[in-house]
């Protein structure tokens, strides 16, 4: 076979977008689908907890003339117990890449998720010598980070607060997880801007620096950010991404010591090898879900997440309100700001007023069907640390309506 017969090998740019629970990424990568304007992207989408929500998210807010190829991880986060599926999805991704015409693969990681591990994905090669970079190229690893909620755990970091507390002597401080986001990337997207003073920006630039000097850092509100400053180049150098960062001696120096806080290394300690999810074994973060087949009322269900959880990081998922019954209502905890929102119509509504037929409905959808309600559920994901989980469960279920026969059920 000549030279000039050889199939072309082509290895489509990946984009990774990473950050902590609530950061934006979600926001980022529908924005960024927005702007497709006639591209073909791939999109890999991946959540911590059973229910992928972030996933229904992003099917609902793309543009299926431009990106049709959105591909749901299961359960786990990338950088542990998904590893293997994440690699083999590029993989397969990037085979295709040229009969499919992908100009672009992009990859929404877990909150939890470490992009150094994702990053060695593409450097380090398996027993047979080969990496992903053999199949697809990475272009640049993205970490957003909510700024006002960075600069809080920073500051609460910096004061040691009782907090600490529950963590096991084998758990590190949640923030160690959000450092380790922000000082592995290629670019790092300071979101909610809005939210913080022209001051807090600042300072948080400066400290994000001192972490990561390597890094383009971007400033975002509500994860506006042009597509074409993501993914108009190749960024990823694994000399340089990869690197061990020397950042403790100028994240001293940023902000006056407190004299109560005796001096601490955030430097990583060696992982232990352990069944448990590395977001688990190292953070304590662990999540629940709770499904039930009865609406909630609103007034109740409102004013118990509106207090606040002890430990709480992230909340999300599908709501059913009794008062909109009609409506597939979602929710929205991250960084101590709660947003409640109506996505779409509940697809037996949809029927019920008959706006379409019910052999119309899609597979995914088929198969999450109850009678007599079909697909109006409560599908809520929690995620934190040190949870009360019966209590939780407990709580949600009071905010239930009392139905005769009817049984709300938890996972």
């Amino acid at each position: 076979m000549s030279a000039a017969s050889l199939p072309v090998v082509v290895r489509p740019p990946v984009t990774v977008l990473c950050g902590f629970l609530g950061a934006g990424k979600t926001t980022l990568l529908n924005h960024l689908l927005t702007q497709a304007n006639g591209r073909r992207w791939a999109v890999v989408v991946n959540d911590v907890a059973a229910i992928n929500s972030d996933g229904a998210v992003v099917r609902a807010g793309a543009d299926t003339r431009t990106s049709r190829d959105i591909v749901e991880l299961g359960n786990g986060c990338v950088c542990c117990s998904s590893k293997d599926e994440l690699a083999e999805t590029i993989a397969e991704l990037g085979v295709k890449a040229g009969e499919n015409g992908f100009e672009h693969i992009m990859v929404e990681t877990t909150g939890v998720a470490e992009p150094r591990s994702i990053g060695n994905l593409f450097v380090q090669k398996n027993p047979f010598g080969r990496s992903l970079a053999d199949f697809a190229t990475l272009s640049a690893l993205v970490s957003v980070i909510d700024a006002a909620d960075f600069l809080r755990e920073w500051e609460r970091d910096q004061a040691c607060e009782e907090g600490r507390a529950v963590l096991t002597s084998r758990e590190r401080p949640v923030f160690e997880l959000m450092v380790e986001q922000a000082k592995c990337a290629d670019v790092l997207i300071l979101n909610k801007g809005d939210l913080v003073s022209a001051k807090e920006l600042a300072q948080l630039e400066d400290i994000v620096r001192g972490l990561n000097p390597h890094a383009e850092i971007v400033r975002a509100v509500h994860s506006q950010v042009a597509a074409e400053r993501l993914l108009g180049r190749v960024r990823f150098d694994a000399t340089v991404t990869l690197r061990a960062a020397t950042w403790l001696k100028t994240l001293s120096a940023l902000l006056p010591a407190t004299a109560a806080a005796p001096a601490r290394s955030l430097v990583a300690k060696p992982a232990v090898r352990n069944e448990r999810p590395q977001h688990e074994l190292k953070y304590g973060i662990r999540s629940f879900g709770f499904q039930a087949r009865r609406p909630l009322v609103a007034r109740k269900v409102f004013a118990l997440v509106e207090g606040g959880t002890a430990g709480l990081l992230r909340a999300k998922g599908y709501l059913w309100i009794q008062e909109r019954p009609d409506e597939m209502g979602f929710l929205s905890v991250a960084g101590g700001a709660t947003c409640y929102d109506f996505l779409s119509y509940w697809w037996t509504a949809m029927i019920e007023n008959g706006r379409v037929q019910r052999e119309q409905r899609p597979e995914l959808i088929a198969a999450l069907w109850v009678e007599p309600h079909g697909d109006r559920r409560q599908d809520l994901v929690f995620i934190g640390v040190g949870l009360e989980e019966a209590a939780i469960r407990a709580d949600l279920e009071a905010c239930l309506i009392q139905e005769a026969g009817g049984a709300a059920s938890a996972c």
